[in-house]
């Protein structure tokens, strides 16, 4: 007697990993590498435990927006479950998503009055691009904060700092930072514990106290300020991720799962 196994369903010899197999399904991605990639990632994240704090995953893999635009913990093509919805002038490609400075941003329909807690909250970008803004208000990643400054984002390198704030008013917390090719992770775990980490190394930490949830959704590429998107990027995002807070140990493994996937995809910096 022989069996046929459905190859939609395990896309990667050797992976039942049913999350991968959705994700890829949804996508329609069936190249072997992407693949791979993928299926190690998830099942690496599902082993050290980070797998469970994540809300929204966006490898950027495939090579176009509609590819794109899947968050990997859910990926139904909806707003609910927090898949992009790209604007502006994007450049896609195998390498991921690269926003143009000047109108590029993704709404990423999580909005953190409803989808977030206070205390614990992270929000990540994995930045191929050496860019240093030397504009006043700087170029933000990722994020959302009212008009008040209350929220969360990631400002990676402006005038050679990189800023943390997440679910807090001012002041931010921050490095020096000369080289913006990595992957950021703005961390809070507590009501008085903010950190930021650049690839497996806490870069900065901070007693800010948590403020509020906004009720904004977070924007990809830029910031949304009240409704408005602003603080273009020009840094290729190449994985980001929003979820719970992570402790020290389970950050430093995140990094690691992820610039394995970057390496099996040949773009890791």
């Amino acid at each position: 007697m022989s069996f046929l196994v459905n190859p939609y369903r395990y896309p990667v010899a050797g992976c039942t990993d049913a999350d991968s197999a959705a994700f890829l399904t949804a996508t329609g991605i069936t190249d072997p590498t992407i693949s791979l990639a993928i299926c190690t990632l998830v099942t690496t994240m599902k082993a050290d435990g980070t797998w469970d704090k994540m809300q929204a995953i966006y490898p950027m893999v495939g090579g176009t927006a509609a590819t794109h635009k899947f968050n990997l913990k859910n990926p139904a093509d909806t707003n609910a479950a927090f898949r992009l919805s790209f604007i502006g002038g994007w450049t896609h490609s195998s390498n991921g998503a690269l926003p143009n400075g000047t109108n590029a941003y993704a709404n990423t329909f999580f909005n953190p009055s409803t989808n977030a807690s206070l205390n614990s909250h992270h929000i990540s970008y994995y930045s191929r691009s050496n860019t240093n803004s030397t504009l006043a208000a700087g170029e933000i990643e990722l994020g959302g904060i009212s008009s008040l400054g209350v929220g969360s984002i990631l400002e990676i390198r402006t005038a050679n700092i990189t800023y943390f704030k997440i679910n807090s008013a001012n002041p931010f917390i921050s490095a020096a930072d000369t080289d913006s090719r990595a992957y950021y992770i703005g961390n809070r775990t507590a009501s008085n514990i903010v950190n930021g980490w650049r690839n497996s190394t806490k870069i900065a930490t901070g007693a800010t106290a948590s403020s509020a949830l906004v009720n904004l959704n977070y924007y990809l590429g830029a910031v949304n300020i009240n409704g408005e998107n602003k603080n273009y990027s020009r840094k290729q995002c190449a994985f980001a991720t929003i979820g719970t807070g992570l402790s020290d140990a389970e950050a430093a493994a995140l990094y690691t799962a992820v610039q394995v996937m970057q390496a099996t995809l040949s773009r890791q910096v």
